[in-house]
């Protein structure tokens, strides 16, 4: 397992494949979160981390791309942390596996 940072940025230690892919997330956002702030995603921002990050989600997601274009309609809209997670989910629904996984 690799090594990441909790918030306490003390408490480093192996980190679950889940837990990295969560903080990968959360890097991505604060990468492409430069106009808005670092909390927040602006409409362009947002378009260029989907297009660039779920390159193979959004062709098949159009209430994604709805979302996006919606919010690009608001004058000074800003999408925070919260609402690029449900974002996500609802990208995530459509992915289907094409082998179940198994439990451990």
């Amino acid at each position: 397992m690799g090594q990441c940072r909790s918030a306490n940025a003390e408490d480093t230690q192996d980190f679950s494949e889940v837990e990295r892919a969560i903080e990968t997330l959360i890097r991505s956002f604060h990468q492409y979160s430069v106009e808005g702030g670092k909390e927040t995603l602006t409409p362009s921002e947002l378009q260029a981390l989907v297009t660039q990050q779920l390159p193979h989600l959004m062709p098949s997601n159009y209430g994604l791309e709805e979302k996006i274009a919606n919010l690009g309609s608001c004058t000074d809209s800003k999408l925070e942390f919260g609402s690029f997670w449900e974002l996500i989910g609802e990208a995530a629904r459509s992915v289907k596996l094409e082998t179940p996984v198994r439990s451990s």
